[in-house]
């Protein structure tokens, strides 16, 4: 813990001084008060003196700490202070991650990244983080242990953007690994980060086996059952491994042993048998014995061992087929247990997923995160909570409240939080800084903002009628995009604020509204062009390109928000030239297609508003789809429709027309000859100011 405070504020390190308390019943507790000139830490355990060490800086020293802005602590002054800090805990276990977090979010972190990562989970009360890192070299030694060669093993495995879809048994060998050193250096940071956590008095989760297998299986055990499973959004098909074969238990057992070997041995395991998809054997007792045989496997390896199971798929016969107190169900988005009868008995853990694909807009009900729902459940079975975000690097403001929520046992005065909040994140007591979150709650972080995330018109696929950007989300703008106008003239007008937070904070509030109003445009240019209103549609198809050109200008002042620096990252995970392009080839198509390439259901599923990637991906899009508009407009023939015949998740299919088919082969070249921009560091307030003083009257106006 010592080690934890000097590595994030060094220049106060020596005045803090530590003591452990006992615990509180059982549960987690600190206090935190002044004596003899030093700021005393007490604690039950590491994890509680780093959130009482978090509690005082955030009161005292005014912290606030984001993946977005404000990415590192920098704390000088120790100030002491009166009276007492202190906090019970009543959650147990506060879980973190979700599988999609570690393609969308993490994929090619190192290790300086993951350091601060864990040593944020700590402050935050997080106890139960899912630890994958090194997985893939799991597989690959289990793999060489069953005579398969280097490369085969190797081309079973996805790359880093793709890796957690295949450990949740949905695709595989998808931009293989080609590469063994890079698996040395996966088991090398998947020590670091377990050893760390370990340290901090963390229970890591680690995978399991549900029994997907390569095909080839069948050459080495012919008489194996196995099962084809059906494509999963397009992907080639994959192949199971029946639970009661015996070869699932010593193929899963083996993958076991060689995860021992390598990160040593924890004892809660994650795997979902049928994760999106359905069993092929249909007989009335046999997802019981699924359950039975997946549990027993790990029993005998481990007989303290924990199955982690997500509610995301589950089913009622493989749960109730596994005794109490062997299985922890992650209700990732808080849904499940009501319509379960509370997981039949089972510990549950009660969770919030909120983003979906690492979606970079603005959304979130923070009323109910305030309210506490952990608070009102009564369920003594749920045993914590836990936060599953498929992405972390969006959404600064809701997240906060979500961290601190993950550990208090009632519901909070929302106000007072936004207040304190505002003068954490700005630096800055004035009214218009506290004025700006407020109008932030009224509009995007209203209680209508619930659920999935509304699309993005921008990183919209072209169509004639605009329903879905990505699978799932929501079409329609829930809120007045006046509100948030407000909010951002407020924060930039606060004349006092400052700080890298705050600078985020002005970019990404003003590319929300410049976007929602590119979305109020695209409506007015497709009924120029149904109304047969030239006028209409040449402004409003014209306003609508000028935007994506202001916006792309406006996040290439900010590297976090540039494509360059995403796709730098990408290539400097590698080891030699062929993984560099591989793993840049990895991130440029899940931004973009998701994949398969050659005809992706999911396209679009992760979209960024980033800069780079809007001006020569998605505004070169909107450019040929209004062109293409253009040159039928003189035509007096019937509406001119792109919507295909056939529908998924309420968009277009990827390849249903001539139209779209034009479209794909820019896409996929595209993904070939992408070579976007560094970041300008340019002056974002400057900009956003000028952005907004310039669209301000235009969206009053409507």
């Amino acid at each position: 813990m010592k080690n934890l405070i000097l590595r994030n504020t060094p220049d106060i390190a020596d005045r803090f001084e530590l003591r452990e308390i006992p615990s509180a019943d059982g549960l987690n507790t600190y206090e935190v008060f002044c004596e003899d000139g030093k700021i005393i830490i007490c604690g039950d355990c590491k994890i509680s003196m780093a959130m009482g060490y978090y509690d005082y800086l955030k009161k005292y020293c005014g912290v606030n700490y984001s993946h977005c802005g404000n990415t590192s602590l920098n704390v000088t002054d120790a100030p002491l202070f009166e009276g007492r800090l202190s906090k019970i805990i009543p959650q147990k276990r506060r879980a973190y991650l979700n599988y999609c977090t570690y393609g969308y979010s993490t994929a090619f972190w190192k290790w300086e990244q993951w350091e601060k990562e864990i040593d944020f989970m700590a402050m935050n009360g997080i106890n139960m983080p899912l630890a994958v890192v090194g997985s893939e070299a799991v597989w690959y030694y289990t793999m060489r242990e069953f005579k398969y060669s280097e490369n085969g093993a190797l081309r079973y495995l996805s790359g880093p953007a793709f890796w957690p879809w295949q450990m949740m048994n949905n695709l595989e060998s998808y931009f293989s690994l080609t590469d063994a050193a890079y698996i040395e250096s996966r088991v090398e940071l998947g020590k670091k980060i377990i050893n760390r956590e370990v340290e901090l008095g963390m229970t890591p989760i680690q995978q399991g086996f549900a029994g997907m297998v390569p095909r080839s299986f069948k050459k080495l055990y012919s008489k194996i059952r196995m099962s084809m499973v059906p494509s999963w959004c397009n992907f080639p098909i994959t192949f199971q491994l029946d639970p009661m074969d015996p070869v699932f238990k010593k193929f899963g057992t083996a993958l076991l042993a060689k995860q021992r070997e390598l990160f040593g041995i924890y004892h809660y395991y994650a795997c979902d048998p049928f994760h999106e998809n359905d069993p092929a054997v249909k007989a009335k007792d046999y997802l019981y014995k699924v359950g039975a045989a997946i549990d027993g496997m790990y029993k005998d390896f481990d007989p303290e061992s924990v199955w982690v199971m997500q509610s995301w798929s589950l089913r009622e016969q493989i749960v109730k087929a596994v005794p109490k107190g062997r299985l922890l169900i992650l209700d990732i988005d808080g849904s499940k247990h009501s319509a379960t009868e509370e997981f039949w008995g089972h510990d549950f853990i009660l969770g919030n997923i909120h983003s979906f694909g690492d979606r970079n807009t603005l959304h979130g009900s923070v009323k109910a995160l305030a309210d506490n729902p952990y608070s009102k459940l009564g369920a003594p079975n749920c045993v914590g909570t836990g936060l599953f975000p498929e992405g972390i690097y969006q959404n600064p403001l809701y997240y906060d409240l979500q961290y601190q929520m993950l550990t208090e046992a009632e519901e909070i005065n929302l106000d007072e939080w936004l207040a304190d909040y505002a003068r954490r994140r700005y630096k800055s007591d004035e009214s218009a800084a506290v004025t700006a979150v407020k109008k932030l709650r009224e509009s995007c972080y209203s209680d209508k903002c619930t659920g999935r995330e509304t699309g993005s018109p921008i990183a919209l696929r072209p169509t004639t009628s605009f329903t879905h950007t990505a699978p799932n989300d929501h079409p329609e703008l829930r809120y007045d995009n006046k509100t948030l106008l407000e909010a951002a003239q407020a924060l930039i007008g606060a004349e006092n604020a400052s700080g890298d937070g705050y600078l985020f904070d002005v970019c990404d509030i003003t590319r929300q509204v410049l976007s929602n109003y590119a979305g109020a445009l695209y409506s007015k240019a497709m009924q120029g062009f149904n109304e047969r209103d030239l006028s209409l549609f040449e402004r409003s198809a014209n306003g609508f390109l000028k935007i994506c050109d202001e916006l792309d200008e406006l996040l290439q002042t900010r590297p976090e928000l540039s494509l360059y620096t995403h796709l730098k990252q990408a290539g400097e995970l590698a080891l030699n030239e062929k993984e560099k392009e591989n793993f840049e080839l990895n991130l440029l198509t899940q931004v973009t297609l998701w994949g398969p390439i050659q005809n992706p259901s999911l396209y679009d599923y992760a979209w960024k508003e980033w800069g780079g990637l809007i001006k020569t991906y998605y505004a070169k899009r909107w450019q040929s789809f209004f062109e293409y508009l253009a040159i039928e407009f003189p035509h007096k023939r019937k509406k001119i429709s792109t919507v295909t015949k056939k529908q998924r998740d309420g968009r277009n299919t990827y390849l249903g027309d001539p139209f779209y088919k034009s479209f794909a082969e820019f896409e996929k070249n595209w993904l070939r000859t992408c070579d976007p921009e560094p970041p300008s560091g340019g002056d974002t307030l400057a900009v956003a100011k000028r952005l907004i003083a310039k669209y301000s009257d235009k969206i009053l106006k409507g």
